[in-house]
C-alpha cells in the first residue's frame, strides 16, 4: 500500500521510510507540507503521515486540503506530534485527521495504528464498491421494466399496425394489377377514337371533354408509379414494425445467438428518424464476425444506447461510422462520431451510474453504467476513446461464447 511521509526532519523521514518499508509499505518521502500537497495531487496515497510542524504548510493545512480535494478514495491521515495536550489534539482531529501519535512512538505501537488505517480503507473500499452494485442493481432494474414496457409496446404496434398494413398492401396489389388491364382497355378504346367521331359525333366530343377534365393522359401516364410507390412506402412501415420487433427481441429465449451485423442494422432501422433529423450519415462496415451466443435482449440494449450516444454528441450533417470484425473468436463493435468528444476529466467517469455530462433533463446518467455492467457479464469489455472537439470512439468486444460460470 502506497504512504506519503511528510516531515521537515530528515532524520525522521529516514526511520520511517527503514521501518515501513521493512512492513512492504511503498513510501514517498516529502520534506514539508507544500510538497507533500503536490505530491498528493499527482498520486494516489492511501496512508499519510504527516508531522504537525513543519515550514511552509504545516500538518494541519496539508489534512485540510487533502480532506477538501473530494477524492472518491478515502485517505487514512495520522499525524505525528510532540504535543500532548488535549486541546491541540482535538484540534488535530478536527481539521479532518484520523488518528495521532505521539513522538517519540513505539514501534509497536505505529504498527498497530498503520494496521487499523488498512482496516478502515479496506471497509470504505468495500462499502464503495457494494454500493456501485447497487447503483447498477437499481438502473438496471428500471431499465429492465422500460425494456418490459417497450416488448410489450412493440408486440401491441405489430399487431395493430400489421393487420391494417396487410390489407391495404393485398388491395393496392390488386387494384395494380386491374390497374393495369384497365388501362388496356381504355387504350384500345381510344384507339378507335376517329370512327366514333364518325359514327357518333357528339359522343365522341363528349368523351373527349371528359378525357381533358379528368387529365386522362396524367392519369394513364402516374397511376402505376402511384401505386408503386404506395406500395413501397408500405413496405418501409412494414420494416420499421419488424426493427422495433428485432430490437424488443419479443420472439427469442433469454439466451440465444445473435447475428450482430443484423442486430445493428435492426438498433439503427429503429433511430433512424433521429439520424434523419441531424442529417447525419452512417458509414457501416460490416465485417465477418461468428455468432453470438448471448442474451440478445441485453446486448441489444447495449447497441441502442452506444449508438444513440454517437447520435446526440455529433453535430448536424456529421459523420458516424459503425464497423464489426472479429479476433480470436471475440466479436468486435466500434462505434466511431465526430462529435464534441469527452473531456479527460469525465473519461474515468462516464461508465459511473448516475454520471452525466449531458444538460440536466437530457440524460439520466444509466445507458453507459448499464452497458458495462452486460458487457462484464457477458466476459467483454467496453473500452473508449476520445478527444475534444474530435469525437469518441467506443469499442465493444464480445467473446463469442460466454465464459463458464
Amino acid at each position: 500500500m502506497n504512504v506519503l511521509i511528510a516531515d521537515d526532519s530528515v532524520l525522521m523521514r529516514k526511520l520511517l521510510l527503514s521501518i515501513l518499508e521493512g512492513w512492504d509499505y511503498d513510501v514517498t518521502e516529502a520534506e514539508d507540507g507544500e510538497e507533500a500537497w503536490n505530491l498528493f495531487q499527482q498520486e494516489h496515497f492511501p496512508l499519510v503521515l504527516t508531522d504537525w510542524m513543519m515550514p511552509n504548510t504545516d500538518g494541519l493545512e496539508l489534512t485540510r486540503r487533502i480532506r477538501a480535494s473530494n477524492r472518491p478514495e478515502y485517505v487514512y491521515i495520522i499525524l505525528l506530534t510532540a504535543k500532548s495536550e488535549k486541546e491541540d489534539l482535538i484540534l488535530g482531529l478536527e481539521a479532518g485527521a484520523d488518528d495521532y501519535l505521539a513522538k517519540p512512538f513505539d514501534h509497536g505501537e505505529l504498527r498497530v495504528r498503520l494496521r487499523e488505517g488498512e482496516r478502515i480503507i479496506r471497509l470504505e473500499r468495500t462499502l464503495v464498491e457494494q454500493n456501485r452494485k447497487l447503483q447498477e442493481t437499481q438502473a438496471a432494474l428500471v431499465q429492465s421494466e422500460k425494456l418490459a414496457s417497450l416488448g410489450q409496446l412493440a408486440a401491441g404496434m405489430a399487431h395493430e399496425i400489421n393487420n391494417p398494413i396487410s390489407y391495404v398492401t393485398n388491395n393496392l396489389a390488386v387494384l395494380k394489377r386491374d390497374m393495369s388491364d384497365i388501362l388496356d382497355i381504355l387504350g384500345r378504346y381510344r384507339s378507335g377514337r376517329e370512327d366514333l367521331k364518325r359514327t357518333n359525333g357528339p359522343l365522341a366530343s363528349q368523351i373527349e371533354q371528359l378525357e381533358q377534365d379528368a387529365d386522362l393522359d396524367w392519369i394513364t401516364e402516374n397511376l402505376p408509379k402511384l401505386c408503386e410507390t404506395s406500395l413501397a412506402g408500405l413496405a418501409r412501415v412494414r420494416d420499421i414494425v419488424k426493427n422495433l420487433r428485432d430490437f424488443a427481441r419479443l420472439d427469442e429465449a433469454e439466451v440465444d445467438a445473435l447475428d450482430l451485423n443484423h442486430a445493428l442494422d435492426s438498433t439503427i432501422g429503429v433511430m433512424q428518424h433521429e439520424i434523419d433529423a441531424k442529417q447525419i450519415t452512417l458509414d457501416k462496415q460490416w465485417g465477418t464476425i461468428p455468432s453470438l451466443l448471448c442474451q440478445p435482449a441485453k446486448i441489444i440494449q447495449v447497441l441502442h444506447n452506444l449508438v444513440l450516444n454517437a447520435v446526440q454528441a455529433s453535430t448536424t450533417g456529421g459523420v458516424i461510422s459503425v464497423r464489426t470484425t472479429s479476433e480470436n473468436n471475440v466479436c468486435i463493435v466500434e462505434i466511431e462520431d465526430r462529435g464534441c468528444g469527452i473531456e479527460e476529466c469525465d473519461l474515468t467517469r462516464i461508465f459511473e451510474p448516475f454520471y452525466t455530462t449531458k444538460p440536466v433533463g437530457q440524460g439520466t446518467g444509466l445507458g453507459l453504467a448499464i452497458s458495462y455492467g452486460i458487457v462484464r457479464d457477458h466476459g467483454g469489455s467496453i473500452d473508449v476513446e476520445s478527444k475534444v472537439g474530435y469525437g469518441s470512439t467506443f469499442r465493444l468486444s464480445l467473446p463469442a461464447q460466454p465464459p463458464s460460470k
